[in-house]
């Protein structure tokens, strides 16, 4: 992604991205993507300022309640680090609320989601986990 002469920090470069990709109804919900491809139900930045997140609009209210208390809690992205960004350390109980929504049976194991790494003047600031 290319940086934008705008954003100051990490979570406002993050808060940039969701607002060039998504469109959202009046409670701040995203209803539908402005690029092709799949609306996420979850979308969850860390930046080194803290965290930020988006719901779609058809995630029920009980999911929402469960996991933004857990994105709540979330450790900020780590700077100066040597090796690629571990997951979330509460992206598996997130991805579980989702899965047992969707009648997914996972229990556990690793996280197969990817981050995108999130930059500002060409500096890694941040990254994007996303569930579909």
């Amino acid at each position: 992604m290319n940086h934008s002469t705008h954003a100051t920090s990490g979570v406002e470069r993050i808060l940039e991205i969701f607002a060039m990709r998504f469109e959202y109804d009046t409670l701040g919900r995203i209803v539908r993507s402005r690029l092709d491809g799949v609306t996420p139900r979850f979308v969850l930045g860390r930046a080194q300022e803290g965290c930020v997140w988006r719901f779609s609009a058809r995630v029920e209210p009980e999911i929402v309640r469960r996991v933004a208390k857990l994105a709540g809690r979330e450790s900020a992205f780590p700077c100066n680090r040597d090796s690629p960004s571990a997951p979330p350390e509460r992206w598996a109980a997130i991805e579980r609320l989702f899965g047992e929504r969707a009648g997914d049976c996972r229990a556990s194991g690793a996280s197969k989601a990817v981050p995108e790494m999130v930059t500002l003047d060409g500096v890694v600031v941040g990254e994007i986990w996303a569930i579909d």
